[in-house]
């Protein structure tokens, strides 16, 4: 558990720190969903419910304007991670892509409801196409790389394509 605690607050010092230095077009990847689909456990919901509030916690504390937004976002990034772990997904890297790029569309689907609903109106399809989308893509492709050496350096290679 420490282990894996230690990885997500990595993962949250990549957030808070180097995501602007490795944009893509414009876009910034998720490192936070990045660290919660690797941390995650396979059978675990509660596991990934407490991992995914304590890292929108410390977000929520360190780098958000809107407290409470990113440790509701992220403890259903958490859950909807563990779960898709444990009912739908295989343990290899493309399942956990998938699962990267359904929990981060999901996350900004959330995201865009609350902004249109609370602060600012804005066309909801444009802006999942222009925006949500992308972004998604980006973070589940960054994640195959982490997750490309960990299987292989753990002599798990047999899990890097199904």
């Amino acid at each position: 558990m420490l282990i894996r605690v230690f990885l997500l607050f990595i993962c949250f010092l990549f957030q808070i720190g180097i995501r602007d230095n490795v944009l893509l077009f414009g876009f910034a990847p998720d490192f936070l969903i990045i660290g919660l689909v690797m941390t995650v456990k396979k059978n675990n919901l509660l596991d990934g419910v407490i991992l995914g509030a304590g890292c929108g916690l410390l977000y929520d504390l360190m780098a958000y304007s809107y407290f409470g937004f990113g440790l509701f976002t992220l403890t259903l990034a958490g859950f909807l991670t563990a779960f898709f772990k444990k009912h739908v997904f295989t343990d290899n890297i493309f399942s956990n892509m998938l699962i990267a790029l359904l929990v981060s569309l999901i996350n900004g689907i959330i995201s865009l409801l609350t902004i249109n609903y609370f602060y600012v109106p804005v066309s909801f399809t444009r802006e999942l196409v222009r925006v949500v989308l992308p972004v998604a893509v980006y973070t589940s492709v960054l994640l195959s790389i982490p997750l490309f050496f960990y299987h292989s350096f753990s002599g798990k290679l047999k899990k890097v394509f199904g």
